[in-house]
């Protein structure tokens, strides 16, 4: 959810005015919202039409409520990918272990594992973009290496119609046949999905940028508001029905997920005929370079190479590079933030399959908890703008981005405490009935479900991940956008995906070599501290130099305004 990152309207109306008047030297600089989203700042090149800019394309492309007639067909490829990635990923922990009869254990390392590539694949993406084909053409292949993904997904689930079938056994009980799927067939489709949703996540939002002229910076603003708004929305419907739809009885079995998987794949199918419709509107930037590359050079010369770093690069470049790895030493304690955030679909959906989810005659599913995140996250993101934060000025709470992301990582930390209480809650009731009831011995697994604490106990510990991911997620954003080098913030988008990925990886570690037991949750929230401490020293070391550049920066940046309005009026 590191989408939004306001801008407000007042330092829009300047930015544009600097661009307007810099527009005649032939730099073309993004507004500062595209900018806050980790976009580089680019000089667009002139197309095949000669004088013809890529900003005269946008000024003859057609309005629809003020904004480019292609921004509905973004947003609407948005909404259904995002669609797609949640529905499916919401039930594939359930699916693992209730389908594919996976322990625990087995059922988190494959979904971290995935988790994990889905955000080590943006790299991929952006390089691919950037420096071969364009974003157009990299948001179209990817999107059908997805789509190929989602349909495999379904057809592995279909049960005796399907090759991916591998085995089924006769429920007496249910008079159903329970269909085992090949493993190999959900795992190819996993990885298809991971390698489509990468590629085409660090491309879409700034393809839609791309539409904008450069005065239009408050509609490029509400752009991004609607696209975050459509990445939630997706998500909390998708999460909210698919579970339902898994639990359907369909082609002789008491569940269907194909029909689960099956809509997912039909909204990506969606998602991309809606991208490709509005094709011939869109303003195509052709591959300019990745500044990732330029930074592995820079980096490499400092530390490895001959001659001086300088002399090869210039100082203005070596001077970049050493603050974009000041920003990045701030990511570091990140891994083991996520490490925590990602076990909600996770070990948090195992833990609600032990619990009592009925509410009168209706049942909530364990897997449909999730939707409680991100429809808390659209609710408490104006609270915090509109009353945390202003309460925290008033009675003198620092407000930093530093501030607020150590104290982010102590409310996930005091998240996992109280997981940890519920399951020893859980426990503690198996015992109590094993004591009254002797002679039909129970352990936590194989309690009735009905006499477990009920699943919307768990409300009080997603409520305190998701104040964590408000203080963590949204303010490293803006942590990254103040502090970075301009030319170098998609190089910090990328590196914050990256550290998801890392995150996840730390779970498949933690997993691999610990038992699970009861006090599992209070480890990695004593893991989550030593995050917490460990980012509050980063920040301290870091934070004198951070500032020293970007006052360094402000002041350039005041000097080159200066220069380009005397030229002008000297003209």
């Amino acid at each position: 959810m590191t989408e939004l990152d306001g801008v407000q309207n007042k330092r829009y109306d300047g930015v544009t005015r600097r661009k307007s008047s810099m527009l005649e030297e032939g730099t073309r600089r993004r507004s500062s919202a595209l900018e806050a989203k980790g976009f580089p700042t680019i000089t667009e090149p002139k197309n095949d039409g000669g004088s013809d800019t890529y900003e005269k394309k946008r000024e003859r492309v057609k309005r629809v409520f003020g904004f480019p007639i292609s921004i509905p067909f973004i947003i609407s490829n948005e909404f259904c990918e995002r669609f797609s990635y949640y529905g499916m990923r919401t039930i594939l922990t359930i699916y693992f272990t209730k389908k594919l009869s996976m322990s625990d254990e087995t059922a988190t390392l494959w979904f971290h594992e995935f988790a994990a590539l889905c955000y080590a694949t943006p790299l991929l993406g952006a390089i691919i973009a950037d420096v071969f084909i364009g974003k157009f053409m990299t948001i179209l292949i990817m999107s059908t290496v997805y789509l190929i993904g989602n349909a495999v997904m379904a057809m592995s689930a279909v049960g005796k119609w399907s090759v991916f079938q591998n085995s089924a056994s006769y429920d007496e009980a249910s008079g159903f046949y329970d269909y085992v799927p090949e493993f190999w067939g959900p795992i190819l489709a996993l990885h298809l999905i991971a390698l489509g949703t990468g590629g085409i996540k660090p491309c879409v939002s700034s393809f839609g940028g791309d539409q904008f002229k450069v005065t239009e910076g408050l509609q490029l603003q509400r752009f991004f508001s609607m696209f975050y708004f459509s990445i939630n929305a997706g998500s909390v419907i998708a999460t909210a029905i698919t579970p339902e739809l898994r639990g359907m009885g369909c082609l002789g079995e008491d569940t269907c997920y194909p029909l689960a998987f099956g809509v997912p794949a039909f909204f990506m199918v969606i998602a991309t005929v809606a991208f490709l419709i509005a094709s011939r509107w869109y303003v195509k930037i052709p591959p300019l370079g990745n500044p990732i590359i330029d930074v592995s050079k820079v980096t490499w010369a400092m530390f490895f190479g001959k001659e001086s770093p300088v002399k090869l690069y210039g100082a203005k470049k070596v001077e970049e590079t050493k603050q974009l790895g000041r920003v990045l030493a701030v990511f570091v304690p990140f891994p083991l933030f996520w490490a925590l955030f990602d076990q909600q679909s996770s070990r948090w959906v195992m833990q609600a399959d032990r619990m009592n989810g009925k509410i009168g005659s209706f049942e909530i599913k364990p897997d449909q908890m999730q939707v409680i995140n991100p429809a808390f996250v659209m609710c408490l993101i104006p609270f915090f703008e509109i009353v945390v934060y202003p309460l925290m000025k008033k009675i003198g709470i620092p407000t930093s981005p530093a501030f607020r992301i150590v104290v982010g990582m102590f409310f996930a930390a005091i998240a996992f405490i109280v997981c940890g209480f519920v399951e020893l809650a859980m426990e503690k009731r198996v015992s109590s009935w094993n004591i009254v009831h002797p002679d039909d011995i129970r352990i936590l697994s194989t309690m009735d479900k009905e006499n477990q604490l009920h699943v919307l106990t768990m409300i009080p510990q997603i409520f305190l991940i998701t104040c964590a991911e408000i203080l963590c997620s949204i303010t490293v954003i803006e942590f990254a956008y103040a502090y970075a080098p301009p030319s170098m913030k998609s190089v910090c988008q990328s590196m914050m995906l990256i550290t998801s990925s890392f995150g996840n990886l730390v779970v498949v570690i933690f997993t691999k070599v610990t038992k699970r037991d009861l006090y599992q949750y209070f480890m990695w929230a004593g893991i989550q501290i030593f995050a917490s401490v460990l980012m509050y020293l980063i920040c301290r070391r870091v934070q004198a130099p951070l500032d020293e550049y970007k006052k360094r920066t402000l002041e350039g940046d005041a000097v080159e305004m200066t220069n380009t309005q005397d030229k002008r009026e000297a003209s």
